[in-house]
């Protein structure tokens, strides 16, 4: 026996996956812009001794790196999607 399905003319058979995908993306994004939001005060704190200020620093570069891998993530969800 032979499983026949009968698609409409023009439905995109991805769509769902296509959903899901953006969704990741969004969310990934999402992501960013909350660890962004999170940073962004201890980005202009200029007060205490230099050992804070390394402290806030030393914050920032994990912020940064933990962004940049968000980023790489929703690029890797994004390539080859057409």
């Amino acid at each position: 026996m032979k499983l026949v399905m009968d698609f409409p003319d023009g439905m995109p058979l991805r769509t769902r996956m296509d959903d899901d995908r953006r969704d990741l993306i969004v969310s990934l994004c999402t992501q960013v812009g909350m660890i962004m939001e999170e940073v962004s005060l201890i980005a202009l704190d200029g007060r205490g001794d230099v050992n804070a200020i390394h402290a806030r620093l030393d914050r920032l570069a994990v912020a940064v790196d933990d962004m940049a891998l968000l980023v790489a993530a929703a690029q890797a969800v994004a390539r080859g999607w057409s």
